[in-house]
């Protein structure tokens, strides 16, 4: 089944072990997940949009139903 999974945060989750910081991905798209790569500066750009990504890039996603 198809799932279209909903990542709000653009930045990852800095959580203390020990006496070290480990980032968790927040965004969906790390290659190395659940730690951050830094893939999540692709979307810095993005505001009240939805994007869709994969391996050519991204595309905006269009709603046809109005925001709440």
């Amino acid at each position: 089944m198809a799932r279209l999974v909903l990542h709000e945060r653009n930045v990852p989750y800095a959580i203390k072990v020990g006496d070290q910081e480990v980032h968790i991905c927040a965004c969906g798209l790390s290659g190395n997940k659940p730690y951050c790569d830094g893939t999540h500066k692709k979307t810095l750009d993005e505001k009240d949009q939805t994007f869709i990504y994969d391996k050519e890039g991204r595309t905006k996603l269009t709603s046809f139903y109005p925001k709440n």
